[in-house]
C-alpha cells in the first residue's frame, strides 16, 4: 500500500467530489455541485461544492472549508480521525507523525498505539474463531443462533478462548501488557498478574464510524455472568458515544432516511444478516443523548424496536424523551408474538419484517394507544395518564409540532388544553435539538469579493493587477490576509481563511477583466478614505469644542490631505478610463 506523510499528498490521492458523494446527493449547477445541507434543516439546497478546488460552503448555516473540514464536521471527529478516514477512502497508508496529532504528540501517539493494539486483538479473536473445531461450543452456539457465515465474516466476529495465547501474541507484536490493560483486553490482578479480560466469549468488535476497532462486546458461550461484557471505558472507548454496527449500516440508514434502533448485538446481527440494514444498537445500555445525536447525523427518523418484556418497554420509555429532545421523528414498531427483534425476524422473515417497520406508528399514536387500551373514565385516571404523557410532550423541541400534539391529546382525553399546557410547562422548556449551531456569516463587500475571486482564478493578468494594490488598502480589508497569501503563493491552512476561500469559490460573482479589478480597488479606496474622513472630522470637532488650537490645525491638515487623495484617486481612475 502506498505510504504518504503529508496532508498535501493525501489530498492528491483522492477526488473531493467522490467524498462528498459518499454522504450527499449532489446536483450539477455549472462548475458547482449543490445539495441539501447535512448540518441544518432546509428544503432548498444551500450547500455548494466547487468542483475545481473541492471546497464547500453552506449559504444557510455558513459552514465551509476543505474536504478534511467536511469530514470533521459530518463525522464529528478530530482532524486526526478525519485524515485517517480519507486515507482509507483513498487506499493509502499514513506515516504517522506529530503533525497529525490534534491533541499533541504524546497523546496522539498513545491513542494510535491503543488503536493498533485493538486491531491486533480483533485479528487474534477472528483467528481463534476460524480455528475452532466444528463441534466446539462456540461453533455450536453460532449454528444454534442461526448466524450466517457471511455475517460472521462481514461483522468480523471472533472468539476469546478460555485458555489463550493472547498475552504472548501481544508481546510478540511489540505491545506491552500495560498497554493491553489500557486498551481493555487484559486485566491486572492485585498481585500484579495479568489475565485476559474476555474469556470463553463470542466477540463483537465495536468499530467507530471512522472504521477503527475501539472496543469489544463479548457474549458468554457458557453460563458466566454477565451474559454480555463490554470493554471498560478507555482513552478510545466510551460506549455512551457509540452505536454498535453504525459503521456498517450508516449508508443504508442515510439512503432509507430511517434508522432502526435496537438494544443489543444479536438483534443487530440478526436483522443485518437478513438484509434489514438500516439498523444500529445501543450496546445494551440506556440510550444517551450522544447516541441519539449520532443517529441524527444519518437520518431524522428513528424507529424504536426494543424487547417486548417489561425491561425493554421501560428502556423504550426512557429513550423517547432523549430522541425527541434531539428533534428526531420517533416511531415505534410493534412485534406481536416475539420477545425481541432477533426472534421476530427469524419467525416471520425479512420481507414481512420490513412490512412491520413500514407500519411503525408515530410515538404519539403509541401513547394514545395506551389511552385507548385503558378505561380512563374518571378525572383522576385521566390526570394520571397526563402525568405519563407530559414528559414526552415537553421533550418535543419544535413548538408547532408540540402544539399540534397537545391539541390532539386534549381532544382525545377530554382534558382542557390549558391544564395540559400547565402540566407540560411544569416539566420545563423543551430542550433545543443538539443540531450544530449556525456559524457566523461571512461579511464581504462586493468589491472585496471581486478581488478574492480574481486571486483564486489563477489568471496571470489578474495577479499582476492585484500586486498593484496599496499595502495600506490590503491592511484595511477583511480578506487582506488571504489575498496577501494568494499573491505570495502561500499554501492556505488556516481554517478561517479556507472558509473564506470556500465562500468566494462557491459564489456566483465572476471577474471578466482587469477593469473589474480596477473598479473594485477604486471603490475600496473611496470607502477607506470616507471612513478616515469621518474619523478625522469627528476628532476635529472634538478639538474645536475643547479649544485645542494645535490639535485643530493637525486634524485640519489631515482632512485636507484626505480630500486631495480622494481627488487624485478619482482623476487617476477616470483619466485611465478616458485614455482607454
Amino acid at each position: 500500500m502506498t505510504k504518504i506523510s503529508t496532508v498535501d499528498e493525501l489530498k492528491s490521492y483522492i477526488a473531493p467530489i467522490t467524498v462528498y458523494e459518499d454522504y450527499l446527493k449532489l446536483s450539477a449547477k455549472g462548475r458547482r455541485r449543490l445539495a441539501l445541507c447535512p448540518f441544518h434543516k432546509e428544503k432548498t439546497p444551500s450547500f455548494s461544492v466547487d468542483t475545481d478546488s473541492g471546497l464547500f460552503y453552506c449559504f444557510g448555516c455558513h459552514k465551509g472549508g476543505d474536504v478534511i473540514k467536511f469530514i470533521e464536521e459530518i463525522e464529528r471527529c478530530s482532524f486526526e480521525e478525519a485524515i485517517s478516514i480519507l486515507a482509507r477512502k483513498a487506499g493509502v497508508e499514513l506515516e504517522r507523525s506529530g503533525r497529525y496529532n490534534e491533541t499533541g504528540g504524546e497523546d496522539g501517539k498513545k491513542r494510535e498505539k491503543l488503536l493498533n493494539l485493538l486491531s491486533f486483538a480483533a485479528g487474534y479473536y477472528r483467528e481463534c474463531l476460524a480455528g475452532s473445531p466444528e463441534g466446539s461450543p462456540v461453533k455450536r452456539y453460532i449454528r444454534e443462533r442461526e448466524i450466517p457465515e457471511n455475517a460472521v465474516n462481514e461483522l468480523q466476529l471472533g472468539y476469546a478462548p478460555e485458555r489463550s495465547s493472547l498475552i504472548s501474541g501481544i508481546i510478540r507484536a511489540g505491545f506491552t501488557k500495560e498497554e493491553a490493560v489500557e486498551a481493555g483486553v487484559l486485566k491486572e490482578s492485585k498481585r500484579g498478574e495479568y489475565f485476559e479480560y474476555f474469556r470463553d466469549r463470542l466477540m463483537f468488535p465495536i468499530i467507530d464510524v471512522g472504521g477503527r476497532v475501539v472496543g469489544f462486546g463479548g457474549r458468554t458461550i457458557g453460563k458466566d455472568e454477565p451474559k454480555y461484557l463490554n470493554t471498560p471505558e478507555t482513552a478510545v472507548f466510551r460506549k455512551r458515544d457509540l452505536l454498535y454496527g453504525l459503521n456498517f449500516s450508516r449508508d443504508s440508514i442515510r439512503q432509507e432516511d430511517r434508522g432502526v434502533l435496537v438494544e443489543g448485538y444479536m438483534d443487530f446481527l440478526s436483522l443485518y444478516a437478513r438484509g434489514v440494514r438500516c439498523v444500529a444498537a445501543s450496546l445494551g445500555t440506556a440510550l444517551t443523548p450522544s447516541q441519539a445525536a449520532l443517529m441524527k447525523r444519518y437520518s431524522h427518523t428513528v424507529v424504536l424496536l426494543y424487547d417486548t418484556d417489561e425491561a425493554g418497554q421501560a428502556a423504550m420509555e426512557r429513550a423517547l424523551p432523549i430522541l425527541l429532545g434531539q428533534g428526531l421523528k420517533v416511531k415505534i414498531a410493534l412485534m406481536e408474538g416475539a420477545k425481541d427483534p432477533d426472534e421476530c425476524v427469524k419467525s416471520i422473515g425479512a420481507e414481512r419484517f420490513r412490512e412491520l417497520l413500514d407500519r411503525s406508528e408515530p410515538f404519539f399514536r403509541h401513547i394514545l394507544g395506551r389511552f385507548r387500551a385503558r378505561d380512563l373514565g374518571s378525572v383522576e385516571e385521566k390526570l394520571k395518564f397526563l402525568d405519563y404523557a407530559a414528559p414526552h410532550l415537553s421533550s418535543i423541541p419544535d413548538p408547532i409540532e408540540r402544539e399540534a400534539f397537545i391539541n390532539e391529546f386534549s381532544e382525545r382525553t377530554g382534558l382542557k388544553k390549558s391544564l395540559v399546557v400547565e402540566k407540560i410547562d411544569k416539566k420545563g422548556p423543551a430542550p433545543k435539538p443538539s443540531e450544530q449551531p449556525a456559524e457566523e456569516e461571512i461579511s464581504l463587500s462586493v468589491s472585496e469579493h471581486v478581488l478574492v475571486k480574481a486571486a483564486l482564478s489563477g489568471n496571470n493578468d489578474f495577479m499582476k493587477k492585484l500586486l498593484e494594490i496599496p499595502p495600506k488598502l490590503l491592511d484595511s480589508m477583511a480578506s487582506g490576509r488571504l489575498l496577501r497569501k494568494k499573491l505570495e503563493g502561500t499554501y492556505i491552512t488556516d481554517e478561517k481563511e479556507l472558509k473564506l476561500e470556500a465562500f468566494v469559490k462557491n459564489s456566483c460573482h465572476e471577474v471578466q477583466s482587469v477593469d473589474d479589478i480596477d473598479g473594485a480597488v477604486y471603490s475600496l479606496e473611496k470607502e477607506l478614505l470616507e471612513k478616515n474622513r469621518r474619523e478625522v472630522t469627528l476628532r476635529l470637532r472634538e478639538s474645536r469644542e475643547k479649544g485645542d488650537r494645535e490639535l485643530e490645525e493637525i486634524y485640519t491638515r489631515e482632512l485636507l490631505a484626505i480630500v486631495n487623495e480622494a481627488k487624485n484617486i478619482q482623476n487617476t481612475r477616470f483619466g485611465s478610463l478616458k485614455g482607454d
